[in-house]
């Protein structure tokens, strides 16, 4: 029967624990990168749709601008001063 005093035994647990902290590391390190790209991504996202709304309240403005001067020239026209 082989004891836990013999160097193979230990040779072998040193393996395991080093494949082990080894794989660790690697996952870790994968998974921070994953979260990484997810982050850039969703900040692209949300940079292009805020943009696309900047150019709607833009475009709403406009027309409310011509909308307040259609309604300044109809309240001259109905109350003359």
């Amino acid at each position: 029967m082989i004891t836990l005093n013999e160097p193979q035994i230990w040779t072998v647990i040193g393996v395991f624990a080093a494949t082990l902290v080894g794989l660790i590391a690697i996952i870790t390190q994968l998974f921070m990168r994953s979260i990484s790209d997810q982050f850039t991504a969703l900040r692209t996202e949300m940079i292009l749709r805020f943009e696309h709304q900047d150019e709607k309240f833009e475009r709403m403005e406009k027309q409310l601008e011509g909308l307040d001067r259609d309604v300044q020239a109809i309240s001259k026209r109905v109350f003359p001063e």
